[in-house]
């Protein structure tokens, strides 16, 4: 049976060549076979309760007719955004030891104390939060610091949910119990039970929308960017370019973060590994 008549059934395989020719053309994704189910019960659920006949009858509209908010609504589709506080823990510990140590000391040479960090594809914002409580905890004269932390990701849902700095009770069980009470503030109460991020944390931090593949509007270069477990959905050209781009806005010194799973290779000449999937320009 053709899918592009039944949501419920597998896409096609021309169906899904349309889909990956997209997002590798408008966001740098390589959607590999894979992701064929998972491609297929998103979009089919999402055609459930949407104007179009089908499949195709979506696609047509997708490539010839589409807003950009329309693009942004099929990203979410393709997209996973999992996240957590203080994930993979190593890479902050290594801030710890390498960077905030030497700060707290007064070993910088920057000048007005500027520090500028990047959480690139931020998700729905536990990374750059993460970030700003390290701040404060390492930092303990932080308001003497110009201090900025910039996340930004490109779907829709992550950068609202991101912007709210609201998070389910569940996400934050490992968080140690003298970090929630100093950093976040109870909503709700019982099954609703959620936190919200407090305003000191939250005004070290802004939160924007930025597609990894298009301009980047910076005017500056920052001391450390994290872009973690996002290269995964990208080939190797597009990882080259992508980490070479992040090492330009970097600043003689800074740090780059990539996932665990992940590697900056030999793609920029500039950066060299100090521990695993953690490089310093």
């Amino acid at each position: 049976m053709n899918t592009s008549t039944s949501t419920n059934k597998l896409l096609t395989d021309k169906q899904f060549v349309r889909i990956s020719s997209i997002a590798f053309d408008k966001w740098g994704l390589s959607l590999g076979e894979k992701k064929v189910q998972l491609v297929s019960t998103r979009v089919s659920k999402y055609l459930r309760t949407s104007r179009f006949s089908g499949v195709d009858a979506y696609l047509d509209y997708i490539e010839q007719e589409a807003t950009p908010a329309d693009l942004l609504e099929l990203f979410d589709l393709l997209s996973t955004n999992v996240t957590s506080f203080f994930r993979e823990i190593e890479h902050f510990n290594y801030l710890e030891r390498e960077f905030y140590t030497s700060l707290a000391r007064g070993n910088t040479t920057r000048p007005g104390k500027r520090i500028r960090i990047w959480s690139a594809a931020c998700s729905t914002g536990p990374e750059p939060y993460s970030m700003a409580i390290q701040a404060l905890e390492c930092l303990p004269q932080l308001d003497k610091w110009d201090f900025k932390i910039l996340g930004t990701d490109l779907a829709n849902s992550a950068v609202e949910k991101a912007r709210s700095g609201i998070y389910p009770a569940a996400m934050l069980e490992n968080m140690p119990k003298e970090l929630l009470a100093k950093y976040f503030e109870p909503q709700g109460s019982g099954e609703d039970l959620a936190y919200r991020v407090n305003d000191r944390v939250r005004s070290l931090v802004t939160i924007g929308q930025l597609n990894l593949m298009d301009e980047w509007p910076f005017r500056g270069r920052f001391d450390v960017v994290f872009c973690r477990n996002v290269m995964i959905y990208f080939d190797k050209p597009t990882k080259d370019r992508l980490v070479n781009r992040i090492c330009d806005v970097l600043q003689p010194g800074g740090v780059l973060a990539v996932g665990s799973a992940e590697s900056a290779g030999n793609a920029s000449q500039e950066l060299r590994t100090v521990q695993p999937s953690v490089y310093v320009k």
